[in-house]
């Protein structure tokens, strides 16, 4: 077993690692694009083909499908993400659902940390 130096006094702040704003931003926004491109094609619906476009789109993302894209997340940020990182109700485009977990991860990623019990 690998011997670990905790801190023993519990007033020692463990420093917090700094967030990977981008790389979550960027694995959630090809996530939610592969997502709402399939459940494009699978109800027929046409989107736009620029991306730019695509993400400030006004379409309605449930919020379940966000929770069930954010196991992606999992692996960037080193511990599982849950619906807390979800506004119940969903979003109203692509860029607004990154946008919003992006910064509840940002609050997740704090706590997670500030309360570091590996």
């Amino acid at each position: 077993m690998e011997d670990r130096a905790l801190p023993t006094d519990p007033n020692t702040k463990v420093k917090v690692p700094p967030y990977p704003l981008e790389h979550v931003q960027e694995t959630l926004l090809a996530e939610l694009i592969k997502s709402v491109k399939d459940l494009a094609e699978f109800e027929g619906v046409l989107l736009p083909k620029s991306q730019k476009e695509l993400i400030v789109k006004a379409i309605h993302i449930d919020s379940h499908t966000v929770v069930e894209i954010l196991c992606v997340l999992d692996e960037v940020v080193g511990f599982e993400v849950g619906q807390a990182a979800v506004r119940p109700g969903g979003y109203e485009s692509i860029q607004e659902a990154v946008d919003d977990v992006t910064a509840r991860m940002a609050k997740l990623w704090n706590k997670h940390f500030d309360g570091a019990v590996a």
